[in-house]
């Protein structure tokens, strides 16, 4: 069983997003992830074999919102996930200013994108 980040850490997310996950068929995953899968994040407009990718990953929810506990259990294909930044002290600030409602970006293993996000909203970087 999961033990949301939130239990763990004693604290909030960093921001929410929307995501779906890429096919197989059109360059993803050849199966979905499971809570707990650790890929990293880039925004729209980065190259991530040029521009680094962000350790910030995935917790994911379940269709009522709350976080996704079955760590045993493949996640949907598209829904919504917390995101936690690891080194958030240091990137605080260029996050604040990039990861706003709307911005696009991407879920990413190494350099290949295995999802599309959406910010929907800010949380720990409000404060």
């Amino acid at each position: 069983m999961w033990k949301s980040n939130k239990d763990r850490l004693g604290r909030e997310p960093d921001f929410k997003i929307r995501y779906r996950f890429i096919s197989h068929s059109d360059g993803g995953r050849v199966q979905l992830p499971y809570q707990g899968h650790r890929s990293d994040f880039c925004y729209e407009g980065e190259d991530p074999q040029v521009d680094g990718v962000y350790m910030i990953w995935p917790e994911f929810l379940n269709a009522d919102g709350s976080v996704m506990l079955e760590d045993q259990m493949m996640v949907a294909p598209e829904g919504e996930a917390y995101m936690w930044i690891l080194n958030f002290d240091e990137m605080k600030e260029h996050h604040r200013a990039r990861a706003i409602p709307g911005k696009q970006g991407w879920l990413v293993e190494g350099t290949k994108k295995v999802a599309e996000v959406t910010v929907i909203e800010q949380i720990r970087l409000l404060e």
